[in-house]
């Protein structure tokens, strides 16, 4: 049974263990077993085994005791993914690792930076009021996570349209998975 790390910021969220229990279910019920934070990752951080260190390294171990990643980089707290998770998603490629991802939000990165960030309506722009330019190729997010993924094997995932709970929505999450089953 290949293993699987799955990556993502759902353990923030206050229903992290229901959230991560069905993640781990449905990944189950396409043949992998998985690994990856678990729904408690967060839920004690003043005790020895919840410090930050400690909490790396285990997630480091995770990381090399599986075979691939599925990572949730769906905007988190901004307009880009998770910065723990996109981390997650470096170190695994480069450990040889075979990394999918999926966003909950079918807008490509730029257009989120130009309505998000700038706070503009309309037709994206190549760049923001400050001059700074903006990303205008398509992609889920940076380019540096499209490509990197796309370039070792893997494929990122979006929906066609809105969803109703970014957050916790599992359809993106689940078309990955099987087109990843599909693909071993």
């Amino acid at each position: 049974m290949p293993t699987l790390y799955i990556a993502g910021p759902e353990v923030f969220l206050p229903d992290a263990a229901e959230v991560m229990g069905e993640k781990r279910r449905i990944a189950a019920g396409f043949g992998f077993a998985v690994t990856g934070p678990g729904p408690d990752e967060n839920a004690n951080p003043t005790t020895e085994v919840r410090t930050a260190r400690g909490i790396y390294l285990k997630d480091r171990r995770m990381m090399l005791e599986a075979e691939y990643c599925l990572a949730n980089i769906t905007p988190f707290r901004g307009v880009s993914a998770d910065v723990g998770t996109v981390f997650e998603i470096g170190f695994m490629i480069a450990s040889g690792r075979r990394v999918w991802a999926y966003s909950n939000d079918p807008r490509p990165y730029g257009a989120r930076v130009w309505s998000e960030w700038y706070r503009q309506e309309g037709p994206q722009a190549m760049a923001g009021a400050d001059g700074l330019v903006i990303e205008t190729y398509g992609l889920a997010d940076n380019l540096m996570i499209d490509c990197g993924i796309a370039e070792h094997g893997g494929q990122v995932i979006r929906p066609e349209g809105p969803v109703a709970d970014p957050d916790r929505d599992l359809a993106s999450y689940t078309r990955a998975l099987e087109l990843m089953a599909a693909s071993l």
